[in-house]
């Protein structure tokens, strides 16, 4: 469905520090990584558009739809360009959706 995707989803990953037999963290162990997730449209809000979560309005910044799964809230994750690899925006999810269509079946949206 996402054929001509010109962007690619990357997810941030944490992976904790080891600790020691006190339990102490470890130096130079843990970190955190970016993952390639899938293409995706990273659509710029230039308009401040607001999205309700929970009664709550966000003026969100990006609002980019891909094929998967849902995305847990507050998920930090960035949009690359296909072609150069610079980031197209970023940000942590605020709202995320699944389309239960037919003919969308699969797509996801999320506002970051």
């Amino acid at each position: 469905m996402l054929d001509e995707a010109p962007h690619i989803l990357v997810v941030r990953t944490v992976i904790p520090p080891e600790n020691d037999e006190y339990g102490r963290p470890i130096p130079g162990t843990g970190g955190e990584s970016w993952d390639e997730l899938t293409e995706c449209f990273c659509h710029d809000n230039s308009q401040q558009k607001e999205v309700s979560v929970n009664g709550k309005l966000w003026v969100y910044s990006y609002h980019v739809v891909y094929e998967g799964k849902k995305l847990a809230l507050d998920t930090k994750v960035r949009c690359l360009d296909k072609d150069t690899k610079e980031i197209v925006g970023g940000g942590k999810v605020i709202k995320n959706a699944e389309c239960y269509s037919e003919e969308l079946k699969g797509r996801c949206d999320i506002w970051i």
